[in-house]
């Protein structure tokens, strides 16, 4: 009668109400939601491979790679390349088939205006032409300098031009003929 007595003691009571169906949902669902299950990403295809599931395969540099399936695992000891089969994440990601992808790429690309100086006008000048109302001034002064500075280095050029056939007469002049030096002597 005490073995009976003391079995009693530790069984639960049997009047504990059983949860109702509606609430072992919620509370199911409770925690599904704050459950973490890792996954690993399949080295081939990239789908998830959750618990229990997929093959391991060390190779020989002792790199760890996971497979989802046979497949996978066979299609990668083949050197098969995952970009060529469209069924892969790899084919997705390399045609650009993944709309959310595409979305950020888009936001990310904005055009930058850079202003770059043009020649014979610097930055300030031409930013003073974009403030101001008197932008053909501006314009009929630069390009007055412009064309100055044009006709500077066409005169500067025929200068030199002109020194240089200066100085090829005279140097002609100076030096006798090889015609002229063979007549004098034969004159004598």
């Amino acid at each position: 009668s005490l073995l009976f007595f003391f079995l009693m003691i530790r069984r639960p009571p049997r009047s504990t109400p059983k949860p109702s169906s509606a609430a072992s949902d919620v509370y199911k669902r409770q925690l599904q939601r704050s459950m973490v299950i890792t996954t690993n990403a399949c080295y081939f295809s990239e789908y998830r491979i959750y618990p229990g599931r997929g093959i391991k395969f060390i190779s020989r540099d002792c790199k760890v790679h996971f497979f989802i399936n046979r497949k996978c695992t066979s299609l990668f000891n083949r050197k098969i390349k995952a970009v060529k089969l469209n069924w892969t994440q790899a084919w997705r990601r390399y045609f650009q088939k993944s709309k959310a992808e595409q979305a950020v790429k888009k936001r990310l690309k904005k055009k930058q205006k850079i202003q770059k100086a043009i020649e014979g006008l610097s930055l300030e000048v031409i930013e003073k032409m974009k403030t101001t109302d008197e932008k053909a001034k501006i314009r009929d002064a630069a390009s007055k300098e412009i064309k100055e500075r044009q006709r500077k280095l066409q005169e500067n050029k025929k200068k030199g031009q002109a020194k240089g056939g200066d100085q090829q007469k005279k140097a002609a002049q100076k030096a006798p003929a090889p015609k002229a030096i063979k007549q004098a002597k034969k004159q004598q």
